[in-house]
C-alpha cells in the first residue's frame, strides 16, 4: 500500500491515465473536454496581463520621452546664449589713414563694408538662395526634413553639412559658434538644436526675411581678408555688389562654402567648379534656363578679376608694423576692435619704396631670392614716413625685414660706436687726425680693412669717410666700451650690458666682469644685430641735431564704438651735443660726394651716408666653398636735416645666396632717394662748434702759416674752445743770416755769414714730434716721411745773394750752400742775403742787407753793330733774324754776355726774350711794315738798336 501510495503521489498523471482506460472511451472524451477549456481560459487571460505591461511600458515610455524631450528642449532654452540684438550688428571695420589723414587699409576680422538688401542684384540674391537655403522665404527659420536628417548624421559620426538655414548660419555666427567644438557630437547636435530655437522663437520673430537675408550677406568671410559681399565684390570685381553680373554673383555665392579654397585668386579651378554648380542650382530652383547658364559658363573668371592680389593691402609692411604698435600701446587687437588710426605713412615715399621692393630690375636685384629692408623716418617727429619689409611678401603680418630682421650693421656702426661718442666725451673734430696701420683687438687678434692696406695718417674725417677699420677700433679703444655703449643705448638701440661673443671682451676695471660691450661693436661686429628701422631711427639724431624721437607709427586713436580718443606724443630727448651731431653731419655729407657715396648724393639736396658690409667667417667661407668676394650684408644709411632713410640688402639665409656687389643694392638707394623731398639748406653751424683752417699733419691742430702750400690747408669743425689757435711753425719764415764779416777793397767786397736752422726742420725735432702716442706705431714711417717730403719738395737751404737797385728792386746775382760771397762793382752797392729753400720759396728769410762802397768805374762806352741792313724785306713767313756782329763795352767784347731784349713794334710792343720767338711771332704776321728794337743791358748802361722790316 504504502509503496502505490507512494508511486501515486509521485506521479499523479499516470494514476488519472489508468482510471480513464478502466471506464472506457466516453467517460475519456469528457475529462478531455473539461481540461482542455481550462487550458484557454487560462492562456486568454495570461495574454491580457502580457497587453496590460505592454501598454503600461509604453505609456511610462512615452512619459519619460516627453519629460526628457521637454527636459532636453528646456537644457536647450537655458543653456541657449542670450539673445542680444546688438550681436547682428555688423560691426564698423578699423580704417587706418596715412599722415594727411588719406584712408590706406581697412582692417580685421570684419573688414566688411555692409550694403542693404535693396541695394543688392536680383540675380545674387537668386544665387544664394538657390544654393544655400532654397525654402528661405518660406520656412520659419529651420527647414525641419533637413535638420532631422543632419542631427541624425551628426548622431552616428558622419558628414551632415548643408542643413542650417539663413537664419541659423547668422546664429551661429553671432550667438552659438564658440559654443561649438568640432570634435564634441554632442556639443555640435546641442548648438544645432540651440541653432533652431534662436532662429525660429527669436531672429524670426524680431526680423523680416529681407533684414536676415541682408545680415547674412553681410555677415560672411569671403575670402583673403574680406567680409560681406560689398568688400568681396570690390577686392574680386571692382565694383560694387549692386552691379554684379550673373557671372559674378554666381562666383560671390559660391564663396559662402570654403572661402578660402575657392579664393579665384588662389585657385581659380576651384572658383569656376564652384560656380558651375551655384548656375545648376539655379536651373534647378528655376532661377534662370539652361541657355542662361551655359552663357555665364562661357565668361571666365579669369577675365572678370579686377587684378588684386593675394595680399590684404599694397601696403601691408606699414600696416603690420601699425597693427604691432597699436597692441602694444592699448593692447587692443585692431583686427577685433574697431578704431580709426591716424598714421604717420607719407604716401608718396611710401609709394617710391613699393615701386621699388614690386619691381623685378635686374638692376635692383641680383636674384629672385635677393631682398632688402627699408625703412624712412621724418626726422622732425620721429614718425615713420615708408616701411619696406621686402620682396615677394604675401599675407598679413609675414617677417618683415624691416622692423624684425637683426643684422649686424657692418661700418654703419662707426658713427654711433666709434665717432660720435669720440666727439661727444673727447671732443674729436673733424680734423682730430688717426693713423691708420696694423692694429689689433686689446686681447691680440688683428683688425683688417677692406683692402687688406692702410693708409696712414689722415683726419678722423678722412677716416670715417673711407670708413677705415683700424682708426674705428683706435677711437673705440680712447673713447672706452662703457661710454660707446652708453651714448648707442641713448639712440634706441638696445645694447646688451653682456656680450654674447666670447671673442675680444672689456673687462671692467673695478669689478673684473665682462658686462660691456665688447671691440667688435666698433666695426660693426654686434652680437644680435640690429633692423634697418632701429638704425634709421639712431642716425635720425645726428640728423635733427642730437635730439631722439622714438620711431613710430601712430600718432591718433579714435575708438569707433565708445569715441575714445587717445593722441601720443613724443618727446624729443637731447641724446648728445649739438656740436657732435654736426662734427658727425658735416663728415657724412662729405662722404655722400666723396667717400663711400652709396649712390645717396642728390643734386640740390644735402645728404650725409653712410655704407656698411659684413663679411662670413672663414669658417662658413671655407664650408660653404664660396669665395672671397661673397658678402653676407649691405647697408646705406642716407640721410637730409628731415628724413633719414635705410636699407638692408641681402639674403634672409645663406641656402638663398649671398652677395657679391654693392651695385645692385646703391641702383636702389638712388632711386628711392628721388621720392625722398630734397633740402636746399642743410645743417647750420651751431655756436658750439667753430669753423677753422688746419694744416693737415700738424698735431695739436695749427694754424696754417702765410707760407703754408695751399694743398695742406683744409678747413674743420671743432667744438668750441678746442679749436687751433696757434700758428704752425713748419712753414715759418725761415731764420735771416747773421753777418760776421765785410771786407771792402776796391772794387769788391767779400761777406761771411752765420746760419742758424729753424728746430722744426731738424732730425731731432721732428722725432720728438712724432714721438706722440697719437701717431700709434707709425712713428718712425711718419717720421721719415716727413724728412722725405722736406727733402723732396722744400730741398736744401741755401742762401740768394740780390742787388738792390735805387728803388729797393731786387735782382738775383748768386745763390750758394756757402756762408761767404765775394762781390765785385763799382761805386755804392746794396747786397741783400736771404736763406731759402733751394725748391720752395714762399718761406725765404727777410733778408739782411749789407751796403759797401767801392771805387767808382771809369766813364765807359757801349756800341753795337747789327748784322745785314738797318732796313730789310722780306716774304711773308720767310723771315730770318740775323741779330748782331758785335757788341763792345769800353772796348772790351761782350756779345756773348749782353742781356738782350727782342721787341717787334706793330702798334702795339711785343717783348721776346730769343731770336727763334722773334722769328716765329713775324712768320705769322702778314704782309705790313713793321720796326725790330734791340734793347741791350750791361752793367749800369743800356743802348738800343732799330732796324725797319717790310713784309710782301
Amino acid at each position: 500500500m504504502k509503496k502505490v501510495n507512494k508511486k501515486n503521489n509521485g506521479n499523479r498523471f499516470d494514476i488519472i491515465d489508468n482510471k480513464n482506460k478502466a471506464k472506457g472511451n466516453k467517460k475519456k472524451n469528457v475529462v478531455n473536454a473539461k481540461g482542455k477549456n481550462n487550458q484557454n481560459k487560462k492562456k486568454k487571460k495570461k495574454k491580457r496581463s502580457i497587453l496590460k505591461i505592454i501598454f503600461t511600458f509604453f505609456l511610462i515610455m512615452c512619459i519619460i520621452g516627453v519629460l526628457s524631450v521637454a527636459a532636453f528642449l528646456g537644457y536647450i532654452v537655458l543653456t541657449a546664449p542670450e539673445f542680444d540684438e546688438s550681436a547682428f550688428v555688423v560691426k564698423d571695420q578699423t580704417v587706418v589713414y596715412d599722415v594727411d589723414g588719406n584712408i590706406i587699409a581697412k582692417l580685421g576680422t570684419e573688414k566688411r563694408e555692409s550694403i542693404s538688401y535693396d541695394e543688392l542684384p536680383q540675380v545674387l540674391i537668386d544665387a544664394i538662395i538657390a544654393t544655400e537655403d532654397s525654402r528661405f522665404f518660406q520656412h520659419n527659420g529651420v527647414d525641419l526634413l533637413r535638420f532631422i536628417k543632419a542631427t541624425a548624421l551628426q548622431l552616428v559620426g558622419k558628414e551632415a553639412g548643408g542643413a542650417s538655414t539663413l537664419t541659423m548660419q547668422i546664429v551661429k555666427n553671432n550667438l552659438t559658434k564658440k559654443d561649438a567644438t568640432e570634435t564634441d557630437r554632442i556639443k555640435k547636435v546641442i548648438r544645432k538644436f540651440q541653432d533652431v530655437y534662436l532662429s525660429v522663437f527669436k531672429v524670426e520673430k524680431e526680423y523680416s526675411k529681407e533684414e536676415i537675408f541682408e545680415m547674412y550677406i553681410n555677415d560672411n568671410f569671403l575670402g583673403g581678408s574680406y567680409y560681406g559681399v560689398e568688400e568681396a565684390s570690390k577686392y574680386y570685381f571692382g565694383k560694387s555688389a549692386s552691379d554684379l553680373t550673373l557671372p559674378e554673383a554666381a562666383t560671390i555665392a559660391g564663396l559662402f562654402q570654403l572661402p578660402g579654397s575657392n579664393n579665384p585668386y588662389n585657385n581659380i579651378d576651384g572658383a569656376t567648379a564652384r560656380r558651375k554648380l551655384v548656375l545648376q542650382y539655379m536651373v534647378n530652383h528655376g532661377y534662370i534656363t539652361e541657355e542662361e547658364k551655359k552663357m555665364a559658363e562661357r565668361v571666365t573668371i579669369s577675365s572678370l578679376l579686377a587684378g588684386n592680389s593675394a595680399n590684404n593691402s599694397e601696403y601691408q609692411g606699414f600696416i603690420d608694423t601699425v597693427i604691432n604698435e597699436v597692441e602694444e600701446l592699448t593692447g587692443d587687437n585692431p583686427a577685433t576692435t574697431p578704431m580709426k588710426i591716424y598714421t604717420t605713412m607719407e604716401r608718396s615715399i611710401q609709394n617710391g619704396v613699393n615701386a621699388v621692393l614690386n619691381s623685378d630690375s635686374k638692376s635692383y636685384w641680383k636674384d629672385d631670392n635677393a631682398t632688402a629692408g627699408i625703412a624712412i623716418i621724418n626726422v622732425e617727429t620721429g614718425g615713420i614716413a615708408a616701411v619696406g619689409g621686402g620682396r615677394n611678401k604675401t599675407g598679413e603680418r609675414v617677417f618683415n625685414n624691416a622692423t624684425q630682421a637683426k643684422r649686424q650693421p657692418g661700418s654703419t656702426a662707426k658713427p654711433i660706436f666709434d665717432y660720435g661718442p669720440a666727439i661727444e666725451h673727447l671732443n674729436y673734430s673733424t680734423y682730430t687726425p688717426i693713423v691708420d696701420e696694423p692694429w689689433s683687438y686689446t686681447n691680440g687678434p688683428a683688425v683688417n680693412n677692406w683692402d687688406f692696406a692702410y693708409n696712414g695718417l689722415h683726419s678722423m674725417k678722412y677716416q670715417l669717410m673711407w670708413s677705415r677699420n683700424t682708426p674705428a677700433l683706435k677711437t673705440f679703444q680712447q673713447v672706452g666700451a662703457k661710454n660707446s655703449q652708453k651714448f648707442a643705448y641713448s639712440l634706441g638701440l638696445d645694447v646688451a650690458l653682456n656680450s654674447s661673443s666670447e671673442n675680444y671682451r672689456i673687462i671692467d676695471e673695478n669689478t673684473g666682469l665682462d658686462n660691456a660691450i665688447n671691440e667688435a661693436y666698433s666695426i660693426g661686429g654686434v652680437a644680435e644685430g640690429f633692423s634697418p628701422l632701429e638704425m634709421a631711427s639712431a642716425y635720425s639724431a645726428f640728423a635733427s641735431g642730437g635730439y631722439y624721437t622714438k620711431s613710430h607709427t601712430v600718432n591718433k586713436i579714435e575708438y569707433r564704438e565708445t569715441g575714445e580718443i587717445q593722441e601720443f606724443k613724443y618727446a624729443k630727448t637731447r641724446v648728445m651735443k649739438d656740436s657732435t651731431a654736426y662734427i658727425i653731419n658735416n663728415i657724412l655729407e662729405g662722404a655722400s660726394t666723396s667717400g663711400w657715396t652709396g649712390r645717396a648724393y642728390v643734386p640740390g639736396s644735402h645728404v650725409a651716408v653712410k655704407t656698411g658690409t659684413t663679411n662670413y667667417d672663414s669658417a662658413t667661407m671655407k664650408a660653404r666653398h664660396l669665395p672671397s668676394s661673397a658678402v653676407r650684408d649691405l647697408w646705406t644709411i642716407a640721410y637730409t636735416p628731415k628724413y633719414t632713410f635705410s636699407i638692408w640688402y641681402g639674403y634672409e639665409n645663406l641656402s638663398l645666396g649671398y652677395n657679391t656687389s654693392a651695385v645692385y643694392k646703391e641702383n636702389i638707394t638712388a632711386d628711392i632717394m628721388k621720392y625722398i623731398p630734397k633740402d636746399p639748406k642743410g645743417w647750420s653751424v651751431p655756436s658750439s662748434v667753430v669753423a677753422s683752417r688746419v694744416e693737415t699733419g700738424t698735431w695739436p691742430a695749427a694754424l696754417p702759416s702765410e707760407n703754408t702750400p695751399s694743398n695742406l690747408i683744409e678747413t674743420h669743425y671743432f667744438v668750441r674752445g678746442t679749436q687751433p689757435t696757434e700758428v704752425s711753425e713748419r712753414f715759418a719764415k725761415l731764420n735771416d743770416v747773421e753777418i760776421a764779416s765785410t771786407n771792402t777793397s776796391g772794387n769788391n767786397v767779400t761777406i761771411s755769414w752765420k746760419y742758424s736752422t729753424p728746430a722744426v726742420l731738424t732730425e731731432e725735432y721732428l722725432r720728438n714730434y712724432f714721438n706722440k702716442s697719437q701717431f700709434g706705431n707709425s712713428k718712425e714711417a711718419l717720421l721719415n716721411e716727413r724728412i722725405g717730403y722736406n727733402s723732396s719738395t722744400l730741398g736744401e737751404i741755401v742762401f740768394a745773394i740780390y742787388k738792390a737797385d735805387a728803388d729797393g728792386k731786387l735782382t738775383l746775382l748768386d745763390t750758394t750752400t756757402e756762408k761767404t760771397y765775394s762781390y765785385t762793382g763799382y761805386g755804392d752797392v746794396t747786397l741783400v742775403i736771404k736763406a731759402e729753400h733751394s725748391i720752395f720759396k714762399a718761406n725765404a728769410s727777410s733778408g739782411v742787407k749789407v751796403n759797401a762802397t767801392l771805387v767808382q768805374k771809369p766813364t765807359a762806352t757801349m756800341s753795337a753793330t747789327l748784322n745785314g741792313q738797318i732796313s730789310v724785306k722780306a716774304n711773308v713767313g720767310t723771315y730770318e733774324e740775323s741779330g748782331f756782329k758785335k757788341i763792345y763795352y769800353d772796348n772790351i767784347d761782350i756779345t756773348s754776355t749782353a742781356n738782350i731784349k727782342y721787341q717787334l713794334v706793330n702798334g702795339d710792343t711785343h717783348e721776346f726774350s730769343t731770336t727763334a720767338e722773334l722769328e716765329e711771332y713775324i712768320n705769322q704776321l702778314s704782309a705790313g711794315t713793321y720796326k725790330i728794337n734791340y734793347v741791350i743791358s750791361y752793367l749800369d748802361q743800356t743802348l738800343v738798336k732799330t732796324r725797319n722790316l717790310t713784309l710782301f
